[in-house]
């Protein structure tokens, strides 16, 4: 089964960082692209069917939608970063629709230390911090590795599902829209999605609105009937009904207390 992480997918200079040892990641995905830094022995890791091991010392990058899996060897140990596309818009728009001939990388000697003292060793990195240390780690995997556009024949059942929704989420899309697009027999895609991603269809696309629609409210002054609209919702009642069952609170509530 796949798993959709919907907290790491949440737009707003969000980031979290973790530190795993012998504790690995089954298959699983969000929008927001994950950095992963070894510090001990190694760790098998698994992005779209394509596998590499990343040893110690080096970096491992997760474009945005990637499914992808961790496993380290005994004693492995690794810090993981996940941090939304927007506290990095350059690079994100530069990659979007790509993919990386490999998603590891090493930098010189120089940018590795800058950024395990500033990032990798800093336990509450400011945002300051965090952006200009993202800026050199992506600088660092554009340079080490060679970008394509990506190809629905390469890609993965799963991988077709989440790039169509990504770029069609704020329309009134069904499944049956990513099956005329992608080919498949859409029987077929409607036993496999249920099999995977263990949710409705309508609750996965819904999961992007929401996304949109937290960033609007915190970051924005208009009408919660213009947001729900303006993210792919058919009415101001299914926004709120789909809002609610999420956080447990109304929009409007989210905005008053300004927190889900």
């Amino acid at each position: 089964m796949i798993f959709h992480q919907q907290l790491n997918s949440m737009s707003g200079n969000k980031f979290n960082i973790r530190r795993y040892r012998d504790e690995g990641w089954e298959f699983h995905f969000h929008k927001n692209f994950e950095l992963i830094y070894v510090i001990e022995g190694t760790v098998l890791c698994s992005i779209n069917g394509k596998s590499e091991i990343i040893e110690k010392g080096s970096f491992g990058l997760c474009l945005s939608n990637e499914i992808h899996a961790y496993k380290p060897e005994p004693g492995g140990y690794y810090w993981v970063l996940v941090f939304s596309e927007d506290l990095i818009p350059s690079f994100s728009n530069s990659v979007k629709g790509m993919e990386g001939k490999s998603f590891v990388f090493k930098p010189d000697e120089d940018v590795c230390r800058y950024l395990e003292r500033r990032l990798i060793e800093n336990k509450k990195p400011s945002l300051y911090t965090l952006k200009s240390c993202l800026y050199a780690v992506c600088d660092e995997y554009l340079n080490s590795t060679e970008l394509s556009e990506k190809s629905m024949k390469r890609d993965s059942v799963a991988s077709v599902i989440t790039d169509f929704v990504s770029a069609n989420y704020k329309k009134d899309i069904k499944l049956s829209d990513v099956a005329f697009v992608s080919g498949l027999d859409y029987h077929y895609l409607s036993r496999y999605f249920h099999k995977m991603f263990n949710m409705s269809f309508r609750d996965y696309l819904n999961s992007y609105r929401l996304e949109d629609a937290l960033y609007l409210l915190e970051n924005s002054d208009k009408k919660l009937s213009d947001i729900a609209f303006e993210c792919g919702f058919q009415s101001i009642r299914s926004f709120n009904a789909c809002f609610k069952a999420h956080f447990l609170k109304t929009p409007s509530k989210y905005r008053e207390c300004g927190e889900a």
